[in-house]
């Protein structure tokens, strides 16, 4: 399928309609319904006319409502309040309430009890604006979908995750990471300065973000070449292609704060949340290495604990996922004599054994995901061996989709994001990071990789040990 740049220019949303609808003439791709996407020096300034562009294009003219959505964070442009800049271009306009969204965490936490929140803080408005990273959009994002659709324009502060230019949210289910369908903001404004000067951990975060593009669509094409996900289509692989074909070159200009690169990596990340939200899947961009920074958090959050950067983890986990993929193409591990049915019931025993200790609901929940994946792989089994009797052939495609490990580390050192989990700003502990990588395929319902091994007896502790050789860091 032909790479294209129309494929990526941000600046022209119909342009990339034109395409996907080119690439894809059977119409199973999802609809990319956001208006437009900015990405520039003065996005900030550009929240009036969005609102008033955004309401227009649902038919509300004339005097509007507009709740401001944010956490209790402040964030400064150049010195100045950002949510006071943003609510100053408004209430001249529209009548504006402002809701400070607080759970009593250090960080605001997407989960039951601040959905509601947010919901009902909503209910009534014309427009919601949301100014914050990540956490905050798909929060706003779940509060318009559950108030009809209403009017959505997201003023994104931090290049951290690619989750603001997606129809989908993540939040927390029983302490258990999900991923829900929303919907996607109307508008998204993407200030490059204010990005900029987020704290720098927040943008390098982003970068190691970034890089799962070289390791997850392996994990996503993997279940769907076996029946367990039918969303993968050529057209997403295409866009994904386009937008970056290797490591980016400016990655060290994410560490300096360089306005060029905070722009290309905001770009990235942007166009990465659309593939995700036509796809109608995160799985596009989620695999083996999302999953091991899912457990991270679901440790954190049940043991009542700050929740380190998901970016940061996902960087660090794609050097475990790329080393893990590139043996299961390089070489013969992937035998399909050495595969086996698993046992439900001692399957469920590992389950609540690995997660027993956060909590019977934490256990159940993750049994839950990991009982419905096995019982569609049941289903498909005979499908399942004829990918292992032909491995050779998909492995050719596969590396097509897996950035050997020795080149993202350097670019990942480069952007000055962690290399290693002693490293985050949230330092994960070796044994720590064990407990998340071996079990890292109990958790959910995605099949990937570490769901192969287990089937093939082939994930050991002493392929585990492998696998995290050089990425535990050094303790002191």
């Amino acid at each position: 399928m032909p790479l294209t740049p129309k494929l990526t220019d941000l600046s022209d949303l119909d342009g990339i309609r034109r395409e996907l609808k080119t690439l894809d003439p059977g119409a199973l791709l999802g609809s990319l319904d956001m208006q437009r996407v900015v990405i520039s020096d003065d996005a900030h300034l550009k929240v009036k006319a969005s609102v008033a562009e955004a309401l227009a294009a649902a038919g509300k003219a004339g005097s509007a409502h507009i709740v401001i959505l944010k956490d209790k964070t402040p964030i400064l442009r150049n010195g100045e309040n950002l949510l006071e800049l943003v609510e100053n271009q408004l209430k001249d306009h529209f009548a504006v309430r402002v809701e400070i969204l607080d759970d009593g965490h250090d960080k605001l936490h997407a989960d039951d009890t601040v959905l509601d929140m947010a919901a009902a803080a909503v209910k009534g408005a014309d427009a919601i604006v949301t100014v914050g990273s990540g956490t905050m959009t798909d929060i706003g994002k779940v509060a318009s979908q559950r108030n009809g659709g209403v009017v959505h324009v997201a003023v994104q502060t931090a290049a951290s995750v690619d989750g603001f230019t997606d129809n989908v949210s993540v939040v927390l289910k029983n302490g258990v990471k999900r991923t829900v369908p929303s919907r996607w903001p109307d508008i998204v404004l993407a200030d490059v300065v204010t990005i900029g000067t987020a704290p720098r951990e927040m943008n390098t975060s982003g970068f190691g973000e970034a890089i799962s593009l070289f390791t997850a669509p392996a994990d996503w094409y993997l279940s769907s070449l076996i029946g367990l996900d039918n969303t993968f289509h050529p057209a997403s692989m295409a866009m994904l292609k386009a937008t970056a074909a290797e490591p980016p070159a400016w990655s060290a200009g994410v560490a300096k704060g360089e306005a060029h690169a905070t722009r290309e990596l905001t770009r990235l990340l942007a166009l990465r949340g659309i593939v995700s939200g036509i796809s109608n899947t995160t799985a596009c961009l989620s695999g083996v290495e999302h999953v091991i920074s899912h457990m991270l958090d679901l440790h954190h959050s049940a043991n009542h604990m700050d929740i380190g950067l998901h970016g940061e983890q996902v960087g660090v986990a794609s050097l475990v996922a790329a080393k893990l993929w590139r043996q299961a193409i390089e070489s013969d591990l992937i035998r399909p004599e050495r595969l086996k049915k698993p046992d439900l019931a001692v399957l469920e025993s590992r389950v609540r054994g690995a997660f027993g200790h956060l909590g019977d609901a934490i256990a159940g929940e993750c049994w839950r995901d990991c009982q419905a994946k096995h019982k569609k792989l049941a289903e498909n089994w005979t499908r399942l061996q004829s990918v292992l009797t032909d491995w050779k052939r998909h492995a050719a495609e596969f590396d097509k989709m897996v950035t050997p490990p020795e080149t993202l580390r350097p670019s990942l050192q480069a952007s000055g994001a962690p290399s290693d989990f002693v490293g985050l700003t949230t330092t994960v502990a070796p044994g720590l990071a064990r407990w998340a990588t071996a079990n890292c395929f109990l958790m959910r319902s995605r099949f990937n990789l570490v769901d192969l091994l287990d089937m093939l007896g082939m994930w050991t502790d002493e392929r585990i040990d492998w696998a995290l050789d050089g990425v535990l860091g050094e303790t002191a």
